[in-house]
């Protein structure tokens, strides 16, 4: 019986079988994992907005490379400080760090020494980095990456695109216009609340809990939002990725003084 071994671009390794995966597994492969989390977006949005919008963008960007491999994602990050709000499900930050790690080693085990990581939520930023520091001590030779805040990312490099605070916002402009792009079934703009910018320094960080900052579990202008600019942000975050992908396999993953 021929066994067959064809993948589809758009496969996650969770829908591959041992053959097809051993077929496509090399010391050149990219690994790539969304890491998102679960919790309140306001009454408008959906839970899982930091690990569906992540995951749709890397699906766009996976069919146009080759020998990439998607990890399934994450769907909790650490998300303490929207525990007040009904049905946050947070990991500890040293459970995520941990997770990270176990899960880059795993990938490293299995001789793949690149890997990308797009987070969803900003509370998962300072784990990510722990936990990436980390492998990299102990495996100088991998290579890991992260888009880390894709809100603020659209934000910097579109100035004309957003009505209000550059998108930025949980649940807000940029992250409802986000989803309105890939899964509007999801999004009811109905329940969008008011634009709220929150009042907090612009050079020193507090670290907050969300329910100081907003009473709907969102913040930002979410009416603000339309499908149109989801998917500029889909446009740009894939032409950002793209760019950075194809440059580092050009140069053979190598950056700094080892890149000739």
């Amino acid at each position: 019986m021929k066994v067959d071994t064809k993948i589809d671009k758009n496969d996650e390794l969770a829908n591959m079988n041992a053959l097809q995966v051993k077929s496509c597994i090399n010391s050149s492969t990219t690994a790539i994992v969304v890491i998102g989390a679960c919790e309140n977006h306001g009454d408008h949005m959906p839970f899982g907005a930091d690990f569906i919008f992540p995951t749709e963008l890397l699906k766009r960007v996976a069919v146009k490379l080759n020998n990439v491999i998607i990890l399934p994602y994450l769907p909790y990050g650490l998300s303490s400080h929207h525990g007040d709000y009904q049905m946050t499900i947070s990991l500890q930050s040293g459970t995520l760090v941990r997770l990270i790690q176990d899960i880059c080693h795993s990938i490293i085990k299995n001789g793949i020494s690149r890997i990308l990581i797009i987070n969803g939520h900003d509370g998962n930023i300072a784990p990510i980095e722990i936990a990436s520091r980390y492998v990299k001590s102990k495996h100088p030779t991998v290579v890991i990456a992260c888009l880390e805040a894709w809100w603020a990312l659209v934000g910097q490099s579109r100035h004309n695109l957003f009505d209000v605070w550059d998108g930025l916002g949980h649940g807000g402009e940029a992250e409802t216009s986000a989803m309105l792009a890939v899964r509007p079934d999801l999004v009811q703009m109905i329940n969008a609340p008011k634009d709220l910018i929150p009042k907090l320094p612009a050079y020193v960080r507090i670290y907050w809990k969300f329910n100081e900052l907003s009473d709907t579990g969102t913040t930002g202008a979410p009416m603000k939002a339309t499908v149109e600019k989801g998917l500029d942000i889909l446009n740009t975050l894939e032409t950002i990725l793209l760019s950075f992908l194809n440059d580092m396999e050009k140069n053979e993953w190598k950056y700094g003084i080892s890149r000739k």
